[in-house]
């Protein structure tokens, strides 16, 4: 028993310096741009030993993909507490762009990351291996709301893929898009917009 509550307190500790050193790289990279980071610099920012950082992470690269993982985890984890409680897809639906906002607005620089990929195709794809099967299994969520919509005569029979994607890039741009000073209340103007024009216009019309 108590081994067992000894482990628990150790996971905890470890998780909770993971976190550490993410948010401490997430303003490194954010600040200092992808070539001018280094592991010296995100261990000073963490106020941790090097030797500490190493253990937990090899490289830069494995930070920054660390980051984008973990921000994805954030983000549905966030998104499946909206949905607690939701049965209806619209509703659901309309939680997403908040969600994202919120999102943003906790971690303005995380949109960064993703420019720093655009520039070295070799981490791109590794991005792609390491986040695509998690991102892909969250979007068939989203799909199957696009669906069940469809089925009760909701939204207009419009190509569930492609609905999905430029309703996810819609909510992305809020994050790539979006320049400081940034607040909550703009993001949520954002996201009520994005709503308005995107729901309105697959909305079916009663005839």
């Amino acid at each position: 028993m108590k081994s067992s509550i000894l482990q628990e307190r150790k996971n905890r500790e470890k998780q909770a310096r993971i976190q550490t050193i993410l948010a401490a790289a997430l303003k490194v990279f954010s600040s200092q741009g992808y070539h001018g980071t280094s592991m010296d610099a995100v261990a000073e920012a963490a106020e941790l030993g090097k030797a500490t950082l190493y253990y937990y992470f090899k490289s830069k690269d494995e930070l920054l993909l660390a980051i984008l993982e973990n921000g994805v985890h954030e983000f549905f984890a966030s998104l499946e507490e909206r949905w607690k409680g939701l049965t209806d897809p619209i509703e659901k639906l309309e939680t997403i762009p908040y969600v994202g906002a919120d999102f943003f607005y906790r971690h303005p620089d995380y949109f960064k990351l993703y420019h720093y990929l655009t520039a070295h195709p070799v981490l791109r794809k590794r991005a792609f291996n390491r986040l695509h099967p998690l991102i892909a299994e969250k979007v068939q969520r989203v799909q199957q709301l696009f669906i069940q919509a469809i089925a009760e005569k909701r939204i207009e029979p419009l190509p569930v893929e492609e609905l999905t994607e430029i309703f996810g890039s819609l909510v992305m741009g809020m994050g790539l898009f979006t320049h400081p000073p940034v607040t909550r209340k703009s993001l949520h103007r954002k996201a009520q917009l994005i709503l308005h024009i995107f729901l309105n216009g697959i909305r079916k019309q009663s005839e």
